[in-house]
């Protein structure tokens, strides 16, 4: 819907204003696409953004807009710690970044697929990743790739894939 993706240009907006102390946002389900994905991102590399905390799960968000998220992730002016999103391969590549700060990542009731899971148990392999708490409950995960690169520091949630 374009109201999902105004509301989250108007956020965006408001996110680069200097005087908003907005730390936490939940902007789930809300419809937001491409356009809002990419709208909340060139925010949250603004300076004056102080969002740490961003659920934007289930928003008919395209490997475009994931991508540009972790574009933003990359970005040294991104303050995000915690991110509910889908699209795992596509933040695995930030997840290596030195700039990256981000330490808890929800991934739930996505199908991120062996190349998926592959490419976040090479981040989490990375010595720049800062990840500590992933969520992947429910992923469509293989069992032989659920457990790569899970540290002694990174705690996890899973679920036993069916079939």
């Amino acid at each position: 819907s374009d109201s999902g993706a105004a509301g989250a240009e108007a956020l965006a907006a408001a996110l680069r204003n200097a005087h908003c102390k907005l730390h936490t946002l939940n902007i789930a389900w809300n419809a937001v696409g491409d356009a809002g994905a990419e709208a909340l991102a060139a925010a949250l590399r603004d300076a004056h953004c102080k969002l740490h905390t961003l659920h934007i799960g289930g928003n008919r968000i395209s490997v475009a807009g994931a991508e540009a998220l972790a574009a933003a992730l990359r970005d040294a002016h991104c303050k995000l710690h915690t991110l509910d999103i889908a699209w795992a391969e596509a933040l695995a590549a930030a997840l290596r970044d030195a700039n990256c700060k981000l330490h808890t990542l929800d991934i739930a009731m996505n199908d991120v697929g062996d190349a998926g899971a592959e490419a976040l148990a090479a981040a989490l392999r990375d010595a720049n990743c800062k990840l500590h708490t992933l969520d992947f409950r429910v992923c469509g995960y293989f069992r032989e790739t659920a457990p790569l690169g899970m540290g002694n520091d990174c705690h996890y949630a899973s679920a036993t894939p069916q079939g």
